[in-house]
C-alpha cells in the first residue's frame, strides 16, 4: 500500500508539472498539457507482424556518447522502462513496447538513433518518420559509426537548433525485419560505410 501511494503521488506531481492550466478561452474549457522537457519517442516493431519487438534496445546516439530509451510498459516499471500511463502524458499514442527517452538535453549533437537487434532478427531496418518518409538501412553491430548507418541521421545537428522549443520529438517507426528466408528484406537505400 504505502508503494502505490508512493506511485500515485510521483504520477500526480508528473501531471501537475505538465499542465499549464486551464483553456478558460476554449469552448470545452478543458485544460492543455505543455510538455516543458525535451522527449523523444519512438515505435520499433517486427516489419511482418507489425508487433513490439522484444529484447530490442534503442540509443539516442549524441556527441557526447548514448542515451538509453526506456521500453514502455503496462504494469509496474523497473528503471529501464516507463510506465504506459505516464508514457501518454507524453504522447497520447505511445503504446507498451514502444521506447520513450525523457529530458533529452538541449545542448548535445544528435547524430541518429541506434537498434541493437535481437537474435531472429536482420540487420536491416525501415525507418518511417511521422510524415511518411521511407529509408532502408542496414544497422551496425555497434552504435559508434557514421551518421549514414543511423536511424534519423538526416535531423543530425544540435539539439536545441534541429529538433526547436521543448516538446515531444517523434521518430515515428522502425520496422525491423526478421530472418526468415521466405520474408527476405527489402534492398537498402544507401551502403554503411
Amino acid at each position: 500500500m504505502r508503494r502505490m501511494n508512493w506511485q500515485l503521488w510521483a504520477t500526480w506531481l508528473l501531471i501537475v508539472s505538465l499542465l499549464s492550466g486551464c483553456g478558460g478561452g476554449s469552448a470545452g474549457g478543458g485544460s492543455s498539457v505543455v510538455i516543458q522537457e525535451r522527449a523523444a519517442y519512438v515505435r520499433v516493431v517486427d516489419a511482418i507482424s507489425k508487433e513490439p519487438i522484444a529484447g530490442a534496445t534503442v540509443q539516442f546516439l549524441t556527441d557526447q556518447g548514448e542515451l538509453t530509451f526506456r521500453r514502455i510498459v503496462t504494469g509496474q516499471s523497473n528503471p529501464d522502462e516507463i510506465t504506459l500511463s505516464v508514457a501518454r502524458l507524453l504522447n497520447p499514442n505511445a503504446r507498451a513496447g514502444d521506447f520513450l527517452l525523457r529530458n533529452v538535453p538541449s545542448n548535445v549533437r544528435f547524430r541518429g538513433i541506434w537498434v541493437q537487434i535481437p537474435a531472429g532478427y536482420t540487420a536491416i531496418a525501415k525507418h518511417i518518420d511521422p510524415a511518411g518518409k521511407k529509408r532502408t538501412i542496414q544497422l551496425p553491430a555497434n552504435p559508434n559509426t557514421s551518421g549514414g548507418c543511423l536511424i534519423a541521421s538526416e535531423r543530425a545537428g544540435i539539439v536545441s537548433v534541429v529538433f526547436g522549443a521543448p516538446g515531444l520529438i517523434d521518430f515515428g517507426t522502425i520496422e525491423v525485419f526478421p530472418n526468415n528466408p521466405n520474408v527476405p528484406p527489402p534492398p537498402i537505400d544507401e551502403n554503411c560505410p
